[in-house]
């Protein structure tokens, strides 16, 4: 087990608890896991050395918290954190909503090609089914004219075939890009938030 299957199981042992409770376990046992790490320590032993998740949350439910956080000192840095971003926030949120429309221009981007791809294909099969129906009145009055319609028919509906695989292909590839995207936009941004004592 590393750290972060400890803290997401830590996570959801104590999902029953107040809010508060959980963000300070899960601070105490990562500065701890973290502490051990930096003085040369293999995550794997650190963890396994550490109690069981379910003693941690017995021993929390019995009120016997192993450890002491000084909630003046918490709440004054949360206090100082609020004002900062608050005073702050004609420069953070001009650059966040760059970065936002940045994020977006990238996903428009990518999501272009399955539109065109989709979009070329649609047409040609409508090309394609007007192409064959309007033959037959051409064959009426010439040979040659029915012919190049249908010639011409059958050339969209290989456009509208190849477009429909590429359409396909790029769609399945496209949303796995968008997928790893999101999740690692998420990751990262939550471990903002974490470190600004948002959320834990």
């Amino acid at each position: 087990m590393n750290k972060q299957e400890y803290i997401a199981n830590l996570k959801i042992q104590l999902k029953d608890e107040k809010y508060e409770t959980v963000c300070q376990v899960i601070e105490y046992y990562e500065e701890i896991i973290d502490d051990c790490i930096e003085e040369g320590k293999n995550e794997n032993e650190v963890i396994n050395n550490l109690e069981n998740v379910q003693d941690v949350v017995r021993n929390i439910k019995d009120d016997d918290l192993s450890f002491d956080i000084n909630p003046i000192k918490k709440n004054s840095i949360s206090y100082f954190i609020i004002i900062l971003l608050i005073l702050g926030f004609p420069l953070w949120g001009s650059l966040l909503a760059a970065v936002f429309l940045l994020i977006l221009s990238i996903y428009i981007m990518i999501w272009c090609i399955p539109i065109v791809t989709c979009s070329l294909t649609l047409s040609s099969f409508i090309i394609f089914s007007v192409g064959i129906f309007g033959s037959f009145p051409l064959f009426m009055s010439s040979l040659s004219l029915g012919l190049t319609q249908l010639g011409v028919a059958a050339l969209f509906a290989g456009i509208g075939i190849i477009s429909f695989i590429l359409t396909y292909i790029s769609y399945q590839k496209i949303l796995g890009v968008s997928i790893y995207i999101t999740r690692q936009l998420k990751t990262y941004l939550l471990n903002i938030l974490r470190k600004v004592r948002v959320v834990c």
